[in-house]
């Protein structure tokens, strides 16, 4: 049996539409367990995993995966959908051989031998917080309900891990050269303000290496640029960059990266939150 005719999980490639398809891949990230042997480094191991299930959300919600057939594109031809629907078969191959050696794994131990698996329960608050945010998004995205019928499976070896990880990175890479989605970059936006700290931050930027160019890349940009949260003014306030008449140079860290939250001016206030270059003095207005 060749790959384009294994079965994944029951399915056939091409039996399920691409929508479906779409929807048991999603499905797959959440039954993944990670095994005592990846130490406390399962935490950094987890939120990878979650960034990954979050690049392939934001592509299917970027191309309306469930609303437009043709993805985005109007001149796509019925060669290249089906493209998409067996690369995405490719991924719940993936899973389904994750999912086998777990069970082989578990077959060659002692029938009374434990095998612990990490919870929640045991991390850090700043990555169950991450773990939350991208999960609800996730699932906001995925609109339905599951797909897969599939009992949750346990990961063991690091190596099973950092080859499934590859593996759906690649054809990832794949899926978004043949329908790329431009307006992912206000999805990645909406992501970056659900992590409101730089710690936070910095987590997610380390996990995506390797994994999500766009998100690596805006948690590095929103690293350099002002993030201001419930802030009140009620008298004059300057919060920010603040550079001389006539100023000339490179800025970096600013645009869409900012991030201002429940700003409030009170009556009489006047306040300046970042970004004042070579122009009229703000104050002089």
């Amino acid at each position: 049996m060749t790959d384009d005719m294994a079965t994944a999980f029951g399915i056939v490639s091409g039996a399920v539409g691409i929508a479906s398809a779409f929807r048991a891949c999603v499905d797959c990230f959440e039954l993944i367990q990670l095994g005592r042997r990846f130490g406390q480094d399962f935490q950094t191991d987890l939120l990878v995993l979650n960034c990954t299930r979050l690049r392939l959300t934001r592509w299917g919600e970027a191309v309306k995966i469930y609303s437009d057939p043709k993805l985005g594109r109007p001149d796509a031809t019925k060669d290249e959908i089906e493209n998409v629907q067996n690369i995405l078969h490719q991924i719940l191959l993936l899973f389904d051989k994750s999912a086998n050696i777990s069970k082989k794994y578990r077959l060659r131990r002692k029938a009374e031998e434990d095998l612990p698996t990490f919870s929640t329960d045991e991390m850090e608050p700043v990555f169950v917080s991450l773990t939350n945010k991208m999960k609800t998004l996730a699932i906001s995205r995925q609109k339905h309900s599951k797909f897969l019928n599939t009992t949750i499976w346990a990961i063991h070896d690091r190596s099973q891990f950092k080859d499934l990880i590859e593996g759906i990175v690649s054809l990832l890479d794949n899926v978004e050269k043949l329908f790329p989605a431009p307006s992912s970059i206000e999805l990645v936006k909406q992501e970056i303000a659900e992590i409101p700290e730089k710690q936070g931050l910095k987590l997610v930027q380390d996990a995506t290496q390797n994994v999500d160019s766009m998100l690596h890349n805006a948690t590095k940009e929103a690293l350099g640029g002002h993030r201001y949260l419930s802030v009140t003014v009620e008298g004059k306030a300057h919060t920010g960059d603040a550079y001389s008449e006539n100023w000339k140079g490179k800025v970096t860290g600013t645009g869409i990266w900012h991030t201002y939250d429940k700003i409030q001016v009170c009556k009489d206030g006047k306040a300046a939150i970042g970004n004042m270059y070579g122009e009229k003095p703000f104050w002089e207005e």
